[in-house]
């Protein structure tokens, strides 16, 4: 790739490439430039570090799950909606669930995500106060699910996470009727 078509966003996305095929160990700026056919140093006008890179990775998956998840009419069908899209993006490569535990969002990033996550439940009709916590539970069980199950048994869980997603979502149901 020539210097002028580097990117930010080439750059991010052929890390994630080289996550999902060779793990996140593999992902450094000097493997992910020559994938790119470019040199390390050519990477740092547009990344600072691996810790950037690793902020940006995270940054981009979420966006993905929020992208994906379904346009919904109540708050409940997109957590749920939210908690699939989560459990797309981990359960097919082990190297997100590291990068999770490597390296989160940087703040500004992480608020903002949460942000638009807390504005779009409330538009759905979820109360402020519970949002962010309803939304936080649902990405705890999908991401602890999701860990546990690839230790246990990889080939099972996926319907035993959904049947307790519903449950954790009937639960924030029932505190709101509860209020």
């Amino acid at each position: 790739m020539s210097f002028a078509k580097l990117s930010r966003d080439s750059i991010v996305n052929e890390a994630i490439e080289l996550m999902k095929t060779e793990g996140l160990e593999q992902v450094t700026l000097r493997n992910v430039a020559a994938r790119l056919d470019a040199r390390a140093p050519s990477l740092y006008r547009h990344i600072a570090d691996k810790r950037a890179l690793y902020a940006l990775m995270s940054e981009k998956i979420i966006r993905e799950c929020l992208a994906a998840t379904p346009e919904s009419a109540c708050w409940q069908d997109w957590l749920r909606g939210f908690g699939h899209a989560l459990w797309n993006a981990q359960s097919g490569n082990t190297g997100v669930l590291r990068l999770i535990q490597a390296r989160a969002q940087e703040d500004s990033v992480s608020m903002q995500l949460r942000e638009q996550i807390v504005e779009t439940l409330v538009g759905l009709g979820q109360d402020r106060g519970d949002a962010l916590m309803a939304q936080r539970s649902v990405m705890a069980l999908v991401t602890g699910w999701t860990t546990l199950s690839r230790r246990f048994d990889p080939l099972t869980g996926k319907d035993e996470l959904f049947t307790a997603l519903d449950a954790l979502i009937d639960g924030w149901s029932n505190r709101k009727r509860a209020n």
